[in-house]
Parts: C-alpha cells; sequence; structure tokens
C-alpha cells in the first residue's frame, strides 16, 4: 500500500508540449497561468485554514480515545477485575490495596470522561461502566467486611455474587464506541476532503471560462494533482490511526479483500504490512475453513452492523504457522460501501499454556494411579478424598467405594483411637510423618495386615490441609521416605496469571516515554528515577545477564526487542523477566518508539523446577526399596534381559548371585520386626560398600536378594563373595548383640550355563541357592 508525505504537498510535473504560433497567444496563456496560480494559491490559504481545524479536532479526539483505552485498562482483566476476584479467591490484601487504587484511578478517568465526551452514545457507555464500578467497589466492602469478620475464603465466595456480565457489557460497547468514532473520524474527513475538493473545482471552472486551449491543460493537471493528494491524504489519514495501535488490525472489503493493515497485523502474519494489501482474508484460512469463514463473513456483511462477531478462529501466517486468535469485527460503512474492521488478538501461547498444564495433570494421575504401592489422600476427619487402584486392591473394594468411606470404616473397632491418636500427634507436634504397623478389615471382612505411613500436607501458610497414606504389603515390608512428595504435584496451585512492566521508550532506550506502576512493584525503582536516567534498569539485572541486554540495545533502535533476563526483586529474590516490544512507526515509516510489555515469568519458571524435581523424586520412590535402598524387583527383568543379548552378540560375561539371609526369620520372631529391618539395612549397606558401579544390587523378596555382577566370570565372583563374607562377619547391631548377619547364595555365570531369559536364569540361581543353604546346614553353619 502506497505511503505519502501529506506535509510535503503534491508535486506538480508539467511538459509543455503546445507550439505557440504568435505572441500574443503567449501572452494569453501567460495571463491565464497568472490567474490560475493567484486562485490556487488563494485556495492553498483556505485549505490550510480547514486543515488547521480538522487538525485540531483529530486531537480532540485521540485524547477521548486515550481516556477510552485508560478506563477499559483500569476495569479489565488486568486491572479492578483482576484483582477483585484475587481479593475474594486468596484473601491477600495486597490485591484489595491494588483494588481500592483501581478505583480511585476509575473515579478520576470518569470524571475526565464528562469532559471528553459529547455524544449521547458515549455517555450511555460512561453510565454502564460508572455502574458496573459502584457495583464492585459495594462488593468489594462487603468482602472486606466479612473477611474482618473472621469468614473463610469459600464462604466469602459464595455471598459475594459478582455478576461480571454489566462490566463486560459496558467494555464491549465503549470498546465499540471506540470503533465508531474511529470509522465515524475517517468518514468526517472524507467529506471534508470533498468540499475541499469542490472549492478547487469552481476554481478550476473559472480558469476554463478565461481560455480554451491552455485552460483546458492547465485544468488536467490540476486535476490529476488534486486527485493524487486526495487519495494520499485519505490513505495516510486511515493509516496512522491504524499503527497507533500496538494489537493487529485489518479492514476487509465485503469480498474479502484486505484493503488495510497495520504493523501488528504484519507481525502477526509474519509479513511486511504492505504485502497483505490486496490479498483475501481466506489466502490465511485453512484450507479445511475457508467454505465455512466465507459463509460467516457472508452473514456478518448482510447482517447490516447488527451482529458483531467475537470469537476464536484458526489463522496460518504467511510461513504456513498455525496461530490461534480471538477476532472482534466491527461495521464500517464509506462511500456506500461496507468494510469490516478487524482487531485480531493472538491466544496461541495463552492456549499452548493451558495445555501443557493439562498434560502435566494427566500424567500426574497416570503416575498416582500405575504406583505400585497403595496411595490415598485422607481429610483431616479421616475421610478418605481420594485412592489409587493398589490401594483398593489390598482392601478388596472397588476404587468409588473406598471413596465413600472413612478410615476408622475399614479399621477394627479396638484401634479406631489409634487412628486418631495418630492423626493428632501428626497435626500438634512437628513430626513429618508416622509409620505404623496396622490390621485394616477388607470388604469381606477378612484382616489385612499392612505397613501404614502417614504423612501430614501444609499450605504455605504452614496450615494443616490433608494426610497422605500409603500401604505396603507387610511381606515386603514396603516403605516410603517422602510420602508427602508422591502427591503434591496433583494439588498445587498452578498460577498463570501474566502480569509485567508496561513501557513507551525510543529507540535505543534514550527516553523513556511511558511506564506502568508495576515497575516500582518488580524493580524496586522509583518510575521517576527510571525517566531521569533511561537506561537505569539494567542496574538490577543481574550481572551475567546485563551483557545480552546491553547487546540487544541496538536492535532496540532498529525497532526490534525480544530480550529474556533476571532481575533483583525489592524481596531481594531473583527474578525471571520476559521483554518484548513492537515498533511504532509514523507516515513514512520512520521508527518514532517502542511500545512493549516486560511480565515477570519466575513463577513459570519456578513451576517447571518444581514438577521436574516432583516427578524425579517420584520416579526414585516408585523404583527403590526405601529400606535398603535396593532396586525394586521389577526393574531387574529388563537388565538381565540386556545382559543375556549382550552375551549372545558379543560373547560378555556376566554373573547373577541370588543371595538368602541366613536364619532372618529367627531375628524377627525372637527380636521383632526392627530388628529385621536394621539387619536388612546393615547387610544393604555393607553390599553397597562392596559393589562396582557397574553392577546393580535388587530386593527380590523379603530377606532374598538379586545382585547382577556385569563382566565378570564365576572366578571373579566366587573372589568377590569371599570378599563379601568376610565384610559381613564385621556387622555387629549393637542394640541386638545376638544377631550375626551370613548368607546363602546361588551364583549363575552367562556361559558357563545355557540361559533362555531373565527368569530362567533367576530361577536357577534360586536353585543353587538353596543347595547352598542346605550344604551349609549339613555342615552346621547355618
Amino acid at each position: 500500500m502506497p505511503e505519502g508525505n501529506p506535509k510535503s504537498g503534491p508535486r506538480f510535473y508539467i511538459k509543455d508540449e503546445v507550439a505557440v504560433k504568435s505572441k500574443s497567444s503567449v501572452f494569453i496563456i501567460i495571463a491565464v497561468f497568472s490567474v490560475a496560480i493567484f486562485a490556487l494559491v488563494s485556495f492553498a490559504r483556505t485549505m490550510d485554514t480547514k486543515r488547521e481545524q480538522l487538525s485540531i479536532q483529530l486531537r480532540q479526539s485521540l485524547d477521548t480515545q486515550a481516556n477510552i483505552s485508560l478506563i477499559i485498562h483500569q476495569l479489565g482483566y488486568t486491572g479492578l477485575i483482576h484483582n477483585f476476584k484475587n481479593y475474594i479467591l486468596r484473601g491477600d490484601d495486597k490485591y484489595y490495596q491494588a483494588a481500592q487504587h483501581n478505583l480511585r484511578q476509575l473515579e478520576q478517568q470518569l470524571d475526565n470522561s464528562h469532559v471528553y465526551y459529547r455524544k449521547q452514545s458515549l455517555e450511555s457507555s460512561i453510565k454502564l461502566i460508572e455502574q458496573a464500578v459502584t457495583h464492585y467497589e459495594l462488593n468489594l466492602e462487603l468482602a472486606r467486611r466479612l473477611r474482618n469478620q473472621g469468614l473463610s475464603v469459600q464462604e466469602i465466595d459464595q455471598q459475594v455474587k459478582v455478576d461480571d456480565t454489566l462490566a463486560s457489557k459496558a467494555i464491549r460497547d465503549l470498546i465499540g464506541q471506540y470503533q465508531v468514532q474511529s470509522a465515524n473520524l475517517l468518514r468526517d474527513q472524507l467529506e471534508r476532503e470533498q468540499g475541499h475538493n469542490h472549492d478547487l473545482y469552481v476554481v478550476v471552472a473559472l480558469s476554463l471560462m478565461i481560455t480554451i486551449a491552455a485552460c483546458a491543460i492547465c485544468w488536467l493537471l490540476v486535476v490529476n494533482v488534486r486527485n493524487e493528494l486526495a487519495g494520499l491524504q485519505k490513505i495516510s489519514s486511515r493509516q496512522k490511526l491504524l499503527d497507533a495501535s500496538p494489537n493487529p488490525i485489518l479492514v476487509v472489503t465485503e469480498a474479502g479483500e484486505i484493503v488495510v493493515a497495520n504493523h501488528g497485523a504484519g507481525k502477526l502474519f509474519e509479513c511486511d504490512k504492505d504485502t497483505l494489501i490486496g490479498r483475501t482474508i481466506e489466502d490465511f484460512i485453512p484450507d479445511s475453513l475457508r467454505v465455512q469463514h466465507a459463509h460467516y463473513r457472508t452473514l456478518f456483511f448482510h447482517s447490516g452492523g447488527e451482529r458483531t462477531m467475537r470469537n476464536p478462529v484458526e489463522l496460518t501466517t504467511e510461513k504456513g504457522e498455525l496461530k490461534r486468535v480471538e477476532v472482534q469485527i466491527g461495521l464500517y460503512r464509506l462511500d456506500q460501501e461496507q468494510f469490516a474492521v478487524v482487531h485480531l488478538l493472538d491466544v496461541s501461547k495463552v492456549e499452548d499454556m493451558q495445555r501443557h498444564a493439562e498434560e502435566i495433570e494427566q500424567t500426574f494421575r497416570m503416575t498416582f494411579q500405575l504406583a505400585p504401592v497403595g496411595i490415598a489422600q485422607i481429610s483431616l476427619e479421616g475421610r478418605f478424598i481420594k485412592v489409587n487402584r493398589q490401594f483398593a486392591s489390598l482392601l478388596e473394594y472397588q476404587v468409588s467405594d473406598l471413596e465413600q468411606l472413612s478410615i476408622n470404616d475399614v479399621t477394627p473397632v479396638e484401634e479406631r483411637a489409634a487412628n486418631q491418636m495418630a492423626i493428632d500427634r501428626l497435626i500438634d507436634s512437628a513430626t513429618t510423618h508416622v509409620r505404623l504397623e496396622k490390621c485394616y478389615k477388607s470388604s469381606t471382612g477378612a484382616d489385612v495386615w499392612v505397613i501404614n505411613t502417614l504423612a501430614l500436607y501444609r499450605n504455605v501458610n504452614n496450615q494443616p490441609e490433608y494426610l497422605i497414606s500409603i500401604l505396603e504389603d507387610v511381606s515386603y515390608r514396603r516403605k516410603y521416605e517422602e510420602e508427602l512428595l508422591a502427591s503434591e504435584a496433583k494439588f498445587r496451585s498452578i498460577a498463570n496469571h501474566v502480569q509485567g512492566v508496561v513501557w513507551m521508550a525510543t529507540p535505543g532506550i534514550d527516553s523513556v516515554m511511558f511506564v506502568s506502576n508495576r515497575y516500582e512493584e518488580i524493580w524496586g525503582r522509583s518510575i521517576e528515577s527510571l525517566k531521569q536516567s533511561p537506561q537505569s534498569f539494567i542496574e538490577g539485572i543481574l550481572p551475567e545477564d546485563r551483557p545480552k541486554v546491553i547487546a540487544e540495545i541496538e536492535n532496540h533502535r532498529k525497532g526490534i526487542w525480544k530480550v529474556a533476563y533476571r532481575i533483583l526483586g525489592r524481596d531481594g529474590s531473583i527474578r525471571y523477566i520476559h521483554d518484548e516490544g513492537a515498533p511504532v512507526r509514523g507516515a513514512n515509516g520512520e521508527l518514532l518508539c517502542l511500545v512493549g510489555l516486560a511480565r515477570d515469568v519466575t513463577e513459570e519458571h519456578l513451576a517447571k523446577e518444581r514438577l521436574k524435581s516432583s516427578n524425579r523424586q517420584l520416579e526414585q520412590l516408585a523404583k527403590f526399596d526405601p529400606l535398603t535402598m535396593a532396586i525394586r524387583r521389577p526393574y531387574s527383568i529388563a537388565d538381565l534381559e540386556e545382559c543375556i543379548a549382550l552375551h549372545k552378540r558379543y560373547a560378555t560375561f556376566a554373573s547373577l548371585v541370588f543371595i538368602d539371609l541366613n536364619d532372618f526369620k529367627d531375628v524377627n520372631d525372637n527380636y521383632g520386626h526392627e530388628a529385621g529391618d536394621q539387619v536388612l539395612s546393615r547387610f544393604a549397606a555393607c553390599v553397597r560398600e562392596n559393589i562396582r558401579e557397574t553392577d546393580t544390587f535388587y530386593r527380590y523378596a523379603g530377606d532374598e536378594f538379586l545382585l547382577l555382577l556385569r563382566e565378570t566370570n564365576s572366578d571373579d565372583t566366587a573372589g568377590f563373595l569371599r570378599k563379601l563374607n568376610a565384610a559381613l562377619e564385621d556387622i555387629k547391631v549393637e542394640e541386638y548383640p545376638g544377631v550375626v548377619v551370613s548368607i546363602s547364595c546361588g551364583i549363575v555365570t552367562l556361559g558357563d550355563d545355557p540361559i533362555a531369559d531373565a527368569n530362567s536364569w533367576i530361577n536357577c540361581a534360586d536353585e543353587r541357592m538353596y543347595e547352598h543353604k542346605r550344604q551349609l546346614k549339613d555342615k552346621g553353619q547355618s
């Protein structure tokens, strides 16, 4: 789309091809040109006067639109509505103070609005805004009184009901009036241009009456210049208003052709805005949706402006990237032709974050349900909130049936008091968890003996919220050391409130034209200091990130600004910032300034890190036996199959040792399970101290273990076991001096014996272990 400079005026290129045959004809032409020039000078003066009047009206209209934008910002979902809802849901006093600040700003802007708005339609919209603000102010004070009365967040949320319809309708009406006012401004300017053209026709008509041939040449030249000037001014008047908006805006004809596009639209479609002119909007609609989109476009134009379309659609960029955008359309009529003014808002990133959060939730649910141990979430009153399948299976219940019961419903009457004692102990002391051997009743009434590990979850205010119960089959002596982490990710709230600093600066950040109040909250520096020293915000950036930001300033001079860095916040914490800006250009394409948003993405960054940590810890709990820190039995099969495959391909040696602790049952019977746990723990520690990093230690069942020695033949394995037996002789259990730790073992080495698969390898080693145990008994050693 061609751009002109209306301040420089039209240029006339005159080529005289008339052959002057007589001296009198020359004088006539000179006289005609003199009269024409005099008339044009007079007309130009009149045009300058009228243009100055139009400029005054344009500034007044822009002041009105700026005031509308401030009202929408203060009331919208990042202003009063956002802070009001956060105060209701969270009860944090900072949101109440922020909402009061929004109310004061809105009151000032609404007072100013009565000065700016002269039209009845805008006055009606402002009254709707005032009603909405009054409604929020009354409910905010009601919530404040209820909170002072000690009511909880849930009770306040039930009593304070705010209908967002009034505020949403007021904002939509005000935006609609904003669009109508912009269209009216364009129409008024066009009408004035037509009036100017009429005056020009009069001057040209007078010149035509003076001369015939020469005046015809002058008339054609004046008309050509007039048309070029009118076209340039018409295009310029539209484009300047649209380019001032940071949001993508298109003007589309009834046939779907794009006739006007601003810089934001070019950025959205990943191309220069001039290349959009003349193309149809269907060029950017996916093939599967083009027919449906053309039908909706026809319905909109035939609605006569009674319909407004605002819904999310899919668009493809010039590079073929699919984007999800929210579209708001208004109808605009010019010279008996209808145009659609289209506002676009890219919501692809927001939807991507929502999908990512859903994927995280789904991953946790699968982990929770597929965990090899029974896990349940229990209220402080002892009722089951949620249980996984393994938990329900241990007690022989359906998951849905068990979630309707309490822990006392599956506990024998004589042991119910112990349940409450355990819960009280967790709540009233600093104890993080308790581990109990208990008897529960299954759905059939049978006794189910388990190791129940109870842990208490506290919120960020250190207030108890719920319990986590982990059940282990007593035959395997399973114990979890960090039960709370097994379900922390599920019940953690993922906050994704995008907040940041809105700024406007000249290229190169030589001057800061505007910065929002969030700058002082995030940076801990005054706005005045930033305006006095525009690049002083760099002082708050961490030293290791400053060179990157300083290097990007050169791109800032070119209208490009997109950088991520870290700052030291007001409270001394490190905050992660994503800073991005868009250029604002003048009529000639010169870069005037950049408008951008510096968002605090610390919560998103920390949430991802915590999630990774929780998943790693949950994986550790699922893989390792907490008592012996040996790998659980199911994970051994894959390792054994891998060694068998390597042996078949490269003849690599590997030995499997099946180990059983001698007389372990007598230790439990004579000294108790606590002594048995200490023996298992000391034995496992001794094994881990003597094996290599390439060897793997598994807990097979109870007091039975597997030891996989990679790249080890039978002779080296025998030598290792002699070393291990010597080390086991040094194990002393101080509390139980009569306890002696010794083992029976069975060795099977790949290459010495034919092995088909992992299970046959384990079975063969098991048989040799029992053979070794019998030999020891025959010798009287076990």
